[in-house]
Protein backbone atom coordinates (compact mmCIF):
# COMPACT_ATOMS: atom_id res chain seq x y z
CA UNK A 1 0.00 0.00 0.00
CA UNK A 2 2.86 2.39 0.77
CA UNK A 3 4.26 2.12 -2.76
CA UNK A 4 0.82 2.79 -4.22
CA UNK A 5 0.44 5.75 -1.89
CA UNK A 6 3.74 7.21 -3.11
CA UNK A 7 2.66 6.81 -6.73
CA UNK A 8 -0.63 8.58 -6.05
CA UNK A 9 1.14 11.49 -4.37
CA UNK A 10 3.65 11.81 -7.17
CA UNK A 11 1.01 11.58 -9.89
CA UNK A 12 -1.33 13.93 -8.09
CA UNK A 13 1.30 16.60 -7.69
CA UNK A 14 2.32 16.09 -11.29
CA UNK A 15 -1.24 16.61 -12.52
CA UNK A 16 -1.63 19.68 -10.35
CA UNK A 17 1.61 21.38 -11.27
CA UNK A 18 1.53 20.62 -14.96
CA UNK A 19 -2.12 21.45 -15.49
CA UNK A 20 -2.82 18.02 -16.96
CA UNK A 21 -6.14 16.22 -16.78
CA UNK A 22 -6.43 14.47 -13.47
CA UNK A 23 -8.21 11.11 -13.35
CA UNK A 24 -11.85 11.65 -12.38
CA UNK A 25 -11.73 9.37 -9.34
CA UNK A 26 -8.73 11.17 -7.85
CA UNK A 27 -10.01 14.62 -8.79
CA UNK A 28 -13.31 13.91 -7.09
CA UNK A 29 -11.69 12.61 -3.93
CA UNK A 30 -9.26 15.53 -3.74
CA UNK A 31 -12.02 18.02 -4.42
CA UNK A 32 -13.99 16.52 -1.56
CA UNK A 33 -11.02 16.98 0.75
CA UNK A 34 -10.42 20.56 -0.38
CA UNK A 35 -14.01 21.43 0.44
CA UNK A 36 -13.35 20.07 3.94
CA UNK A 37 -10.53 22.57 4.42
CA UNK A 38 -12.94 25.18 5.73
CA UNK A 39 -14.50 25.21 9.19
CA UNK A 40 -14.12 22.12 11.34
CA UNK A 41 -12.45 20.22 8.54
CA UNK A 42 -9.34 22.45 8.63
CA UNK A 43 -8.19 21.15 12.00
CA UNK A 44 -8.54 17.55 10.87
CA UNK A 45 -6.57 18.29 7.72
CA UNK A 46 -3.83 19.99 9.73
CA UNK A 47 -3.69 17.00 12.06
CA UNK A 48 -3.08 14.80 9.03
CA UNK A 49 -0.05 16.95 8.18
CA UNK A 50 3.39 15.67 7.33
CA UNK A 51 6.37 14.97 9.59
CA UNK A 52 8.79 17.89 9.67
CA UNK A 53 11.85 17.75 7.45
CA UNK A 54 14.95 18.10 9.63
CA UNK A 55 17.18 21.07 8.92
CA UNK A 56 20.28 20.25 6.94
CA UNK A 57 22.28 20.77 3.83
CA UNK A 58 20.58 20.87 0.42
CA UNK A 59 21.66 18.96 -2.68
CA UNK A 60 20.67 20.09 -6.20
CA UNK A 61 21.31 17.42 -8.83
CA UNK A 62 21.49 18.33 -12.52
CA UNK A 63 21.22 15.47 -15.00
CA UNK A 64 22.99 16.28 -18.29
CA UNK A 65 20.87 14.02 -20.43
CA UNK A 66 22.13 12.47 -23.65
CA UNK A 67 25.74 11.66 -22.80
CA UNK A 68 27.96 14.70 -22.34
CA UNK A 69 31.25 14.83 -24.24
CA UNK A 70 33.63 15.09 -21.31
CA UNK A 71 36.64 15.49 -23.58
CA UNK A 72 35.32 18.80 -24.94
CA UNK A 73 34.10 19.81 -21.49
CA UNK A 74 37.28 19.16 -19.53
CA UNK A 75 39.90 19.61 -22.24
CA UNK A 76 43.48 18.26 -22.14
CA UNK A 77 44.72 21.30 -24.03
CA UNK A 78 48.43 20.42 -23.63
CA UNK A 79 48.10 16.86 -24.96
CA UNK A 80 49.07 16.56 -28.67
CA UNK A 81 46.92 13.41 -28.94
CA UNK A 82 43.81 15.55 -28.41
CA UNK A 83 44.28 17.49 -31.66
CA UNK A 84 45.02 14.29 -33.56
CA UNK A 85 41.84 12.62 -32.37
CA UNK A 86 39.72 15.72 -33.00
CA UNK A 87 41.08 17.72 -35.95
CA UNK A 88 37.67 19.29 -36.72
CA UNK A 89 35.83 19.56 -33.42
CA UNK A 90 38.77 19.98 -31.03
CA UNK A 91 39.07 23.28 -29.15
CA UNK A 92 42.27 25.31 -29.64
CA UNK A 93 44.39 25.62 -26.50
CA UNK A 94 44.28 29.41 -26.83
CA UNK A 95 40.48 29.40 -26.48
CA UNK A 96 39.91 27.12 -23.49
CA UNK A 97 39.32 28.38 -19.95
CA UNK A 98 42.50 27.06 -18.37
CA UNK A 99 42.18 25.63 -14.85
CA UNK A 100 45.62 23.98 -14.81
CA UNK A 101 48.69 23.73 -17.01
CA UNK A 102 47.16 20.60 -18.59
CA UNK A 103 43.38 20.99 -18.38
CA UNK A 104 40.81 23.62 -19.27
CA UNK A 105 37.07 24.10 -19.61
CA UNK A 106 35.10 24.69 -22.79
CA UNK A 107 35.32 28.37 -23.85
CA UNK A 108 31.59 28.84 -23.15
CA UNK A 109 32.11 27.78 -19.53
CA UNK A 110 33.77 31.03 -18.46
CA UNK A 111 31.28 31.39 -15.59
CA UNK A 112 32.42 28.02 -14.24
CA UNK A 113 36.00 29.18 -14.65
CA UNK A 114 35.37 32.21 -12.44
CA UNK A 115 33.75 30.04 -9.77
CA UNK A 116 36.67 27.62 -10.03
CA UNK A 117 39.09 30.49 -9.34
CA UNK A 118 37.13 31.25 -6.17
CA UNK A 119 37.48 27.65 -5.01
CA UNK A 120 33.77 26.90 -5.48
CA UNK A 121 34.00 24.19 -8.17
CA UNK A 122 35.31 20.65 -7.81
CA UNK A 123 35.98 19.05 -11.19
CA UNK A 124 35.91 15.24 -11.12
CA UNK A 125 37.88 13.81 -14.03
CA UNK A 126 37.32 10.42 -15.63
CA UNK A 127 34.06 9.60 -13.84
CA UNK A 128 32.53 6.27 -14.83
CA UNK A 129 32.16 2.63 -13.78
CA UNK A 130 33.46 -0.85 -14.70
CA UNK A 131 32.18 -2.51 -17.88
CA UNK A 132 30.52 0.64 -19.26
CA UNK A 133 27.21 0.43 -21.08
CA UNK A 134 26.60 2.64 -24.13
CA UNK A 135 22.81 2.47 -24.00
CA UNK A 136 21.20 5.71 -22.83
CA UNK A 137 18.57 3.84 -20.84
CA UNK A 138 20.78 1.16 -19.32
CA UNK A 139 23.56 3.55 -18.36
CA UNK A 140 21.16 6.15 -16.96
CA UNK A 141 19.64 3.45 -14.77
CA UNK A 142 23.12 2.57 -13.53
CA UNK A 143 23.93 6.15 -12.58
CA UNK A 144 20.53 6.74 -11.01
CA UNK A 145 20.47 3.49 -9.06
CA UNK A 146 24.12 3.78 -8.07
CA UNK A 147 24.51 0.10 -8.94
CA UNK A 148 26.56 -0.89 -12.04
CA UNK A 149 25.71 -4.55 -11.43
CA UNK A 150 21.99 -3.65 -11.46
CA UNK A 151 21.27 -6.61 -9.16
CA UNK A 152 21.78 -5.46 -5.59
CA UNK A 153 19.40 -2.54 -5.31
CA UNK A 154 16.16 -3.95 -6.75
CA UNK A 155 15.64 -0.99 -9.08
CA UNK A 156 15.57 1.72 -6.47
CA UNK A 157 17.32 5.08 -6.71
CA UNK A 158 20.37 6.03 -4.67
CA UNK A 159 18.81 9.30 -3.49
CA UNK A 160 15.59 7.46 -2.66
CA UNK A 161 17.54 5.02 -0.51
CA UNK A 162 19.03 7.99 1.30
CA UNK A 163 15.50 9.12 2.14
CA UNK A 164 14.40 5.60 3.08
CA UNK A 165 17.32 5.25 5.48
CA UNK A 166 16.17 8.27 7.49
CA UNK A 167 12.71 8.06 9.10
CA UNK A 168 12.38 11.84 9.14
CA UNK A 169 11.55 11.78 5.44
CA UNK A 170 9.01 8.99 5.39
CA UNK A 171 5.63 10.22 4.16
CA UNK A 172 6.73 13.78 3.35
CA UNK A 173 6.53 14.50 -0.40
CA UNK A 174 8.37 17.79 0.06
CA UNK A 175 11.58 16.08 1.18
CA UNK A 176 12.53 15.79 -2.48
CA UNK A 177 11.29 17.89 -5.41
CA UNK A 178 11.68 17.05 -9.10
CA UNK A 179 11.43 19.86 -11.64
CA UNK A 180 10.20 17.95 -14.67
CA UNK A 181 7.30 15.88 -15.91
CA UNK A 182 8.22 12.44 -14.62
CA UNK A 183 9.81 10.67 -11.68
CA UNK A 184 13.49 9.73 -12.21
CA UNK A 185 14.68 6.37 -10.95
CA UNK A 186 17.15 8.21 -8.71
CA UNK A 187 14.26 9.24 -6.45
CA UNK A 188 12.02 6.19 -6.83
CA UNK A 189 11.58 5.06 -3.25
CA UNK A 190 9.94 2.27 -1.29
CA UNK A 191 8.82 4.51 1.57
CA UNK A 192 9.48 8.19 0.86
CA UNK A 193 7.34 10.11 -1.64
CA UNK A 194 8.68 13.13 -3.50
CA UNK A 195 6.97 15.88 -5.50
CA UNK A 196 7.05 16.36 -9.27
CA UNK A 197 6.17 19.99 -10.06
CA UNK A 198 6.91 20.64 -13.74
CA UNK A 199 8.98 23.79 -14.14
CA UNK A 200 7.23 25.41 -11.19
CA UNK A 201 6.55 28.62 -13.12
CA UNK A 202 2.79 28.16 -13.48
CA UNK A 203 2.38 26.16 -10.33
CA UNK A 204 0.35 28.77 -8.44
CA UNK A 205 -2.28 29.06 -11.16
CA UNK A 206 -2.90 25.33 -11.46
CA UNK A 207 -3.35 24.84 -7.72
CA UNK A 208 -6.78 26.34 -8.25
CA UNK A 209 -7.84 23.06 -9.83
CA UNK A 210 -7.80 21.49 -6.39
CA UNK A 211 -10.27 24.06 -5.18
CA UNK A 212 -12.86 23.48 -7.88
CA UNK A 213 -16.08 22.21 -6.26
CA UNK A 214 -16.78 18.66 -7.35
CA UNK A 215 -19.40 16.20 -6.16
CA UNK A 216 -17.99 14.00 -3.37
CA UNK A 217 -18.51 10.99 -5.60
CA UNK A 218 -16.50 8.57 -3.52
CA UNK A 219 -17.71 9.49 -0.05
CA UNK A 220 -21.02 7.67 0.09
CA UNK A 221 -22.68 4.40 -0.78
CA UNK A 222 -20.19 2.10 0.92
CA UNK A 223 -20.16 0.63 4.37
CA UNK A 224 -17.33 1.43 6.74
CA UNK A 225 -14.59 -1.18 6.71
CA UNK A 226 -15.21 -2.42 3.17
CA UNK A 227 -12.46 -2.40 0.56
CA UNK A 228 -14.22 0.37 -1.35
CA UNK A 229 -14.55 2.48 1.78
CA UNK A 230 -10.88 2.00 2.71
CA UNK A 231 -9.76 2.90 -0.82
CA UNK A 232 -11.84 6.07 -0.73
CA UNK A 233 -10.31 7.02 2.62
CA UNK A 234 -6.86 6.26 1.26
CA UNK A 235 -7.37 8.47 -1.79
CA UNK A 236 -8.77 11.30 0.31
CA UNK A 237 -5.71 11.10 2.59
CA UNK A 238 -3.50 11.35 -0.48
CA UNK A 239 -5.59 14.33 -1.53
CA UNK A 240 -4.84 16.00 1.80
CA UNK A 241 -1.12 15.38 1.30
CA UNK A 242 -1.28 16.83 -2.20
CA UNK A 243 -3.26 19.85 -1.04
CA UNK A 244 -0.92 20.54 1.88
CA UNK A 245 2.20 20.13 -0.24
CA UNK A 246 0.77 22.26 -3.04
CA UNK A 247 -0.06 25.08 -0.68
CA UNK A 248 3.40 24.95 0.89
CA UNK A 249 5.02 25.11 -2.55
CA UNK A 250 2.79 27.98 -3.63
CA UNK A 251 3.59 29.86 -0.43
CA UNK A 252 7.33 29.39 -0.91
CA UNK A 253 7.17 30.55 -4.53
CA UNK A 254 5.29 33.69 -3.54
CA UNK A 255 7.85 34.50 -0.85
CA UNK A 256 10.61 35.25 -3.37
CA UNK A 257 12.25 38.67 -3.26
CA UNK A 258 12.20 40.17 -6.76
CA UNK A 259 15.45 41.98 -5.94
CA UNK A 260 17.11 38.56 -5.89
CA UNK A 261 16.30 38.07 -9.59
CA UNK A 262 18.06 41.34 -10.39
CA UNK A 263 21.07 40.38 -8.29
CA UNK A 264 21.23 36.93 -9.86
CA UNK A 265 20.88 38.13 -13.48
CA UNK A 266 19.53 34.82 -14.79
CA UNK A 267 20.30 34.40 -18.50
CA UNK A 268 17.27 34.98 -20.77
CA UNK A 269 15.71 32.13 -22.74
CA UNK A 270 17.47 29.57 -20.57
CA UNK A 271 15.20 26.74 -19.44
CA UNK A 272 17.66 25.41 -16.89
CA UNK A 273 18.12 28.90 -15.48
CA UNK A 274 14.35 29.25 -15.15
CA UNK A 275 14.15 25.95 -13.28
CA UNK A 276 17.06 26.86 -11.01
CA UNK A 277 15.37 30.15 -10.21
CA UNK A 278 12.33 28.15 -9.13
CA UNK A 279 14.60 26.07 -6.89
CA UNK A 280 16.04 29.27 -5.42
CA UNK A 281 12.51 30.50 -4.71
CA UNK A 282 11.62 27.28 -2.92
CA UNK A 283 14.82 27.28 -0.87
CA UNK A 284 14.62 30.92 0.19
CA UNK A 285 10.88 30.56 0.73
CA UNK A 286 11.55 28.01 3.45
CA UNK A 287 10.14 24.87 1.82
CA UNK A 288 12.67 22.68 3.64
CA UNK A 289 13.32 20.32 0.71
CA UNK A 290 16.55 18.32 1.06
CA UNK A 291 17.08 17.24 -2.60
CA UNK A 292 16.08 18.98 -5.83
CA UNK A 293 16.44 17.12 -9.13
CA UNK A 294 16.58 18.75 -12.58
CA UNK A 295 17.37 17.53 -16.08
CA UNK A 296 18.75 19.42 -19.05
CA UNK A 297 19.14 17.77 -22.46
CA UNK A 298 20.78 18.07 -25.86
CA UNK A 299 24.05 16.29 -25.06
CA UNK A 300 23.62 13.45 -27.59
CA UNK A 301 25.89 15.18 -30.11
CA UNK A 302 26.33 12.68 -32.96
CA UNK A 303 26.53 15.39 -35.61
CA UNK A 304 27.40 19.09 -35.89
CA UNK A 305 28.60 19.03 -32.30
CA UNK A 306 30.56 22.31 -31.95
CA UNK A 307 27.68 24.84 -31.98
CA UNK A 308 25.25 22.54 -30.17
CA UNK A 309 27.66 21.61 -27.41
CA UNK A 310 28.81 25.19 -26.99
CA UNK A 311 25.23 26.37 -26.53
CA UNK A 312 24.22 23.82 -23.89
CA UNK A 313 27.48 24.04 -21.92
CA UNK A 314 27.23 27.83 -21.95
CA UNK A 315 23.62 27.61 -20.81
CA UNK A 316 24.55 25.24 -17.98
CA UNK A 317 27.48 27.35 -16.83
CA UNK A 318 25.58 30.64 -16.87
CA UNK A 319 22.47 29.19 -15.21
CA UNK A 320 24.40 27.65 -12.32
CA UNK A 321 26.41 30.85 -11.81
CA UNK A 322 23.17 32.88 -11.64
CA UNK A 323 21.72 30.37 -9.18
CA UNK A 324 24.77 30.78 -6.96
CA UNK A 325 24.40 34.59 -7.07
CA UNK A 326 20.72 34.25 -6.17
CA UNK A 327 21.51 32.08 -3.15
CA UNK A 328 24.30 34.43 -2.06
CA UNK A 329 21.86 37.36 -2.14
CA UNK A 330 19.68 35.46 0.34
CA UNK A 331 22.63 34.26 2.42
CA UNK A 332 21.97 30.61 1.54
CA UNK A 333 24.86 29.86 -0.81
CA UNK A 334 26.81 27.91 1.83
CA UNK A 335 23.82 25.62 2.47
CA UNK A 336 23.40 24.41 -1.12
CA UNK A 337 25.57 22.11 -3.23
CA UNK A 338 25.06 21.47 -6.97
CA UNK A 339 26.20 18.19 -8.52
CA UNK A 340 26.12 17.35 -12.24
CA UNK A 341 26.27 13.99 -13.98
CA UNK A 342 25.64 12.44 -17.40
CA UNK A 343 24.92 8.83 -18.30
CA UNK A 344 28.17 8.46 -20.26
CA UNK A 345 30.81 10.39 -22.17
CA UNK A 346 31.63 10.24 -25.88
CA UNK A 347 34.19 8.41 -27.99
CA UNK A 348 37.69 9.88 -27.95
CA UNK A 349 37.84 10.23 -31.73
CA UNK A 350 35.42 12.45 -33.63
CA UNK A 351 33.15 10.79 -36.19
CA UNK A 352 32.61 11.71 -39.84
CA UNK A 353 29.68 14.03 -39.06
CA UNK A 354 31.56 16.56 -36.94
CA UNK A 355 30.24 14.84 -33.86
CA UNK A 356 31.00 12.10 -31.37
CA UNK A 357 29.38 8.76 -30.63
CA UNK A 358 28.48 7.08 -27.35
CA UNK A 359 31.48 6.45 -25.11
CA UNK A 360 32.31 5.90 -21.49
CA UNK A 361 34.06 8.17 -18.96
CA UNK A 362 33.17 11.85 -18.62
CA UNK A 363 33.54 14.74 -16.18
CA UNK A 364 31.37 15.63 -13.18
CA UNK A 365 31.11 18.94 -11.33
CA UNK A 366 30.38 19.60 -7.66
CA UNK A 367 29.73 23.27 -6.97
CA UNK A 368 29.22 25.47 -3.94
CA UNK A 369 28.32 24.69 -0.37
CA UNK A 370 31.36 23.48 1.48
CA UNK A 371 33.09 22.35 -1.70
CA UNK A 372 36.87 22.56 -1.80
CA UNK A 373 37.60 23.57 -5.35
CA UNK A 374 40.12 21.81 -7.54
CA UNK A 375 40.57 18.87 -9.89
CA UNK A 376 39.90 15.44 -8.43
CA UNK A 377 40.64 12.11 -10.04
CA UNK A 378 42.96 11.54 -12.98
CA UNK A 379 42.26 12.70 -16.52
CA UNK A 380 42.01 9.57 -18.73
CA UNK A 381 44.84 8.82 -21.13
CA UNK A 382 44.30 9.55 -24.82
CA UNK A 383 46.87 6.97 -25.88
CA UNK A 384 45.60 4.07 -23.74
CA UNK A 385 41.97 3.79 -24.83
CA UNK A 386 39.48 1.01 -24.16
CA UNK A 387 38.37 0.09 -27.68
CA UNK A 388 38.19 3.77 -28.58
CA UNK A 389 36.72 4.90 -25.25
CA UNK A 390 38.27 6.86 -22.41
CA UNK A 391 38.98 4.52 -19.50
CA UNK A 392 37.27 5.63 -16.33
CA UNK A 393 39.66 6.61 -13.55
CA UNK A 394 37.14 7.62 -10.86
CA UNK A 395 34.23 5.40 -9.89
CA UNK A 396 31.21 7.71 -9.78
CA UNK A 397 30.15 6.06 -6.54
CA UNK A 398 33.13 7.71 -4.87
CA UNK A 399 31.46 11.05 -5.65
CA UNK A 400 28.13 9.81 -4.29
CA UNK A 401 29.83 8.42 -1.17
CA UNK A 402 31.57 11.74 -0.53
CA UNK A 403 28.31 13.66 -0.86
CA UNK A 404 26.41 11.21 1.35
CA UNK A 405 29.02 10.96 4.10
CA UNK A 406 30.26 14.53 4.20
CA UNK A 407 27.30 16.61 3.01
CA UNK A 408 24.13 14.64 3.71
CA UNK A 409 25.52 13.15 6.95
CA UNK A 410 24.38 9.62 6.06
CA UNK A 411 26.56 6.48 6.05
CA UNK A 412 27.18 5.93 2.34
CA UNK A 413 27.73 2.17 2.63
CA UNK A 414 24.15 1.80 3.80
CA UNK A 415 22.89 3.59 0.69
CA UNK A 416 25.35 2.31 -1.92
CA UNK A 417 25.62 -1.26 -0.68
CA UNK A 418 29.40 -1.03 -0.37
CA UNK A 419 32.30 1.14 0.74
CA UNK A 420 33.85 3.64 -1.67
CA UNK A 421 36.83 5.82 -0.85
CA UNK A 422 35.75 9.45 -0.52
CA UNK A 423 37.27 12.22 -2.61
CA UNK A 424 38.69 15.26 -0.90
CA UNK A 425 36.39 17.93 -2.31
CA UNK A 426 34.61 18.06 1.06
Amino acid sequence: METSRRKFIVNGLGYVSLGLTMPAFLKAAIADDTMMMSGAGAAAAAKAGLPPIPKGKILVVIEMSGGNDGLNTLIPHADPAYAKLRPNIGLPAADVVKISDKLGLHPRMAAFGKMFEKGEVAVVAGAGYPNPNRSHFESMDIWQSGDPSRTKMERSGWMARYFDSDGHFKGNPLSGVVLGSSMPLALSSHDSPVSVIGNGVNFGDSVAMLRSPEPPAMTGGTAGGTVARSNADFIRNVGNDIYTSSQDIKKALNHYDDKAALAAAYPPNNGLGQSLQTVAKLITGGLGTRIFYLSTGGFDTHANQPPQHAGILGGLSEAVAAFRRDLAFAGRDKDVMVMTFSEFGRRAQENGSAGTDHGAASAMFVIGGGTKGGIFGEQPSLTDLDNGDLRFTTDFRRVYATVLDKWMATPSAQVLGGTFAPLKFL
